[in-house]
């Protein structure tokens, strides 16, 4: 097959991948990697010769693309947001600090590790992603069991919010925590009023995050969003979008650390395949964030869950199964 004809193969395939993590809310990582890995690697062997000839390292290559293409999705999703007003990026700037750390980390681990226990470790992160699906969707029915019914709930209708964590009662514990704490009031772009107390001294956990991202080549939001949201205090909104702008930089330290790998040789990698999936899933992302705010998500995510819950355990039982 030819290059120029693989490229654009590559683009609506990840065109579908963009628009799909967009309605179902996660990264694009968790579908990059298998695609990279059982469908560019397998199938379409043009520039990619020398990789499918060391099977070992596979997933390290697979997951290393994955992590330059998030750079990008980082990046759409970082300005789209940034419109929207709901990027903090004192949180985001402190968090990135430490997820840097935590990507070099984890892609430094990989050097330990050969491609089965690394597909295993891809496999646990799908069903770890597939429990949180759950968890969400049980939350939202609970949520909304009782409440009417909306025509189109992603409307820009102006909402007061107040997500207020309480401080320490002691004055001594109060003064420090206090001027760890960043106090907010804002109004976004849509008219919306947010009030919050972000703890910045909890900024370090965003090390697990990175570590995630290093190491399984997503965006990290797996971890991250519940950090930023649960730990740190942002609200839901705030939080993913403020995971978007730190997995720019874990993206960036994860692709960096494995160039600096000896046993990985990026040079090999055909570079235009990295192009079509950025421009794709880029392009599929923004549209899937249009049709969002049209159609009722819940469903679709319910389906996905299953199917990435269904993924992740027939890969564990046939990496275990050829392990014996």
């Amino acid at each position: 097959m030819e290059l120029i004809a693989i490229f654009f193969i590559l683009i609506p395939i990840a065109l579908a991948v963009g628009i799909l993590a967009a309605l179902i809310g996660i990264g694009g990582g968790v579908l990059m990697v298998p695609i990279i890995a059982y469908i560019v690697f397998e199938f379409m062997v043009v520039g990619t010769a020398e990789i499918v000839s060391e099977p070992e390292l596979i997933m390290k290559y697979a997951t290393t693309i994955s992590s330059t293409v998030i750079i990008f999705t980082g990046l759409s999703g970082t300005v789209a947001f940034s419109i929207q007003k709901r990027v903090d990026f004192v949180v985001g700037g402190l968090s990135a600090v430490f997820a840097v750390g935590g990507a070099i980390l984890g892609k430094w681990i990989q050097t330990l590790f050969d491609n089965t226990i690394l597909s295993i470790i891809f496999a646990g992160l799908l069903i770890v992603t597939s429990l949180r699906m759950f968890s969400k969707i049980a939350t939202h029915y609970l949520q909304t069991k009782n409440q009417p019914a909306k025509e189109n709930e992603d409307d820009c209708e102006p909402v007061t919010h107040q997500v207020i964590n309480s401080l320490p009662e002691t004055p001594i514990q109060t003064t420090i925590w206090g001027k760890l704490t960043r106090n907010r009031t804002l109004e976004d772009n849509c008219g919306d009023a947010w009030t919050y107390n972000a703890k910045l001294y909890l900024t370090p956990l965003a090390f697990a995050g990175g570590f995630v991202a290093g190491i399984g080549g997503l965006g990290g939001g797996i971890v991250m969003v519940p950090i930023l949201h649960i730990a740190i205090g942002l609200p839901m909104h705030f939080a993913t979008a403020t995971s978007a702008f730190i997995m720019i930089f874990s993206s960036i330290s994860a692709v960096g650390t494995a160039a600096l790998n000896p046993e990985l040789n990026l040079n090999i990698i055909w570079w235009p395949y990295v192009a079509g999936l950025a421009v794709g899933i880029i392009i599929g992302a923004q549209i899937g964030a249009q049709i969002a705010k049209r159609i009722k998500s819940q469903p679709l995510k319910l389906i996905f869950a299953v199917a990435l819950l269904a993924v992740g355990i027939w890969s564990i039982i046939k990496v275990l199964v050829v392990v014996k």
